[in-house]
């Protein structure tokens, strides 16, 4: 009560108000109106810092859920992209093997013989005892001793003889093989030799039993001569890099450099020629009295 007589001014000034609120919010609902208006005003900024917080949490939340599916969607992406490399990598393969079968069948009528192509699966890589195995065998009609010719260009020369057979695949001993004796002869004199694998140079294969008489010029061609049963006559072998002579032989050696490339040969034409038996195992016992 005391308050009040001390404060009579602000205490008449407070009721004062308060009445006229009242008698305005009886009188009408327009200054109601207002105190909601004064109200809202008040809350808006509130209201706006929600909606904004809220909004941004929203979008956030969006945000991780596209950047999972974004990632979903690039590893799917990447599988796709493997998938088509594996797909171009085989198609690219498969159109190499298609070339090398039309180059087989190309080639196959070129050779002059009846033959079976075929692709060369494997190498042995001793310098000693040099094999090529082939994806042909006694299923296909191949048998021992028969001849092997390949392509170098358009040139079609001796790769070696089968000196194994079984039913899909077959081994190859080639001419750069010391254990390979081939009868041949210079294509120009027609002089006659015996060529095998030179054992002092890989790769190169040698001519005994050259006459010293003989001129040999350089590059001259060798030929096989038939003899021996194995390969027909005429077959291209290689050419002479070299000659050699000693005054303790009576003979000359010649060097020769094969046409086929045993390194890079893929490709190989197996002639159906079998020599009579009889014939190769008398050539053999020949070969190993010299």
């Amino acid at each position: 009560m005391d308050f009040f007589i001390r404060n009579k001014t602000g205490a008449s000034l407070v009721f004062y108000i308060l009445f006229c609120i009242i008698s305005m919010s009886l009188q009408s609902t327009s200054f109601t109106l207002s105190i909601e208006g004064v109200a809202s005003a008040f809350m808006t900024p509130f209201q706006k810092l929600y909606w904004y917080s809220q909004n941004n949490v929203r979008k956030i939340w969006a945000g991780f859920t596209d950047l999972n599916s974004l990632n979903e969607e690039l590893r799917l992406t990447r599988e796709k992209l493997q998938n088509y490399e594996r797909t171009a990598e085989d198609l690219t393969e498969i159109k190499s093997e298609n070339e090398k079968l039309r180059r087989l069948l190309n080639f196959g009528d070129k050779v002059g013989y009846d033959n079976v192509p075929a692709m060369v699966i494997s190498k042995d890589p001793d310098n000693w005892f040099r094999t090529i195995i082939i994806n042909r065998g006694s299923n296909d009609g191949i048998k021992i001793n028969m001849p092997v010719v390949a392509f170098n260009a358009d040139e079609k020369a001796v790769v070696g003889k089968v000196i194994e057979v079984r039913g899909s695949v077959s081994r190859i001993l080639p001419v750069i093989s010391s254990d390979l004796k081939i009868g041949v002869m210079l294509q120009d004199s027609r002089s006659p030799g015996l060529m095998q694998g030179s054992a002092s140079r890989p790769g190169l294969a040698q001519i005994d039993y050259l006459s010293k008489s003989v001129q040999i010029p350089s590059n001259v061609y060798v030929v096989t001569s038939g003899q021996g049963g194995v390969f027909p006559q005429g077959l291209l072998v290689g050419r002479v890099s070299q000659t050699v002579v000693t005054k303790s032989s009576a003979f000359q050696r010649a060097i020769v450099t094969p046409i086929i490339d045993y390194n890079k040969v893929e490709e190989v034409y197996v002639i159906k020629y079998v020599p009579g038996q009889e014939l190769v195992e008398l050539t053999q016992k020949e070969e190993q009295k010299k």
